[in-house]
């Protein structure tokens, strides 16, 4: 009779030890959600409310039949085959608080050809509209969203500029076009392009290296 109550009482002691180990894992989880809100918050106002800031573009090459050479800053345009590093930089901004960029400066457009066939980074409107109309898919904007709501409500829009014209730390951004392969490239080294044999089609703006 006493083992038997013995176990009973164990038995009763592991149950309740199990409620509280599950209740701390509940708990847990409830404290692990929080930090998401805050991080967005903070992010949000201190990051892109307050400053634009300069991030480095990357540039991929992608070889074969179709040669194509892709770009990428952040969450902004893509990054197809091979990563060739970071050649220069561009300035981004909350287009939500400041929908226009900084004083002297340009948007700059992300733009991807039906079947990846070209990328083009430019600041002209009217190309834009375009090469949209062409099907181009537009990679110029990413939305953060605010993953605790349900409908995904845009906390910031991350966009990207160029600038107008020099200036301390500035260097040119040129940009070539390979006919051959239907491939432009933006280089800061004019000689790179001049050596790939690619047609020079100007300076679409100043950046940071």
């Amino acid at each position: 009779m006493k083992t038997i109550k013995l176990k009973t009482a164990v038995l009763a002691l592991t149950l309740s030890a199990l409620g509280v180990f599950t209740s701390c894992e509940k708990n847990e989880e409830n404290l692990l959600e929080e930090p998401s809100v805050i991080e967005n918050s903070e992010l949000e106002n201190s990051n892109f409310k307050s400053r634009a800031a300069l991030m480095g573009v990357s540039r991929y090459f992608l070889g074969g039949a179709n040669s194509l050479h892709t770009y990428k800053v952040g969450n902004i345009g893509i990054g197809l085959g091979r990563r060739e590093g970071v050649l220069f930089k561009l300035g981004t901004y909350n287009k939500l608080v400041t929908p226009r960029p900084p004083a002297g400066t340009k948007q700059v457009f992300f733009l991807l050809s039906p079947g990846n066939r070209d990328f083009l980074l430019t600041t002209n409107t009217t190309e834009r509209n375009n090469l949209l109309r062409l099907r181009w898919r537009n990679l110029s904007e990413f939305n953060f969203r605010d993953r605790e709501i349900a409908n995904g409500t845009v906390l910031f829009n991350q966009s990207v500029y160029i600038h107008s014209s020099g200036g301390s730390g500035r260097v040119k951004l040129h940009r070539f076009y390979g006919a051959s392969n239907s491939d432009h490239l933006f280089t800061t080294n004019y000689q790179e392009g001049v050596n790939a044999g690619y047609i020079y089609e100007g300076v679409i703006g100043w950046v940071h290296r």
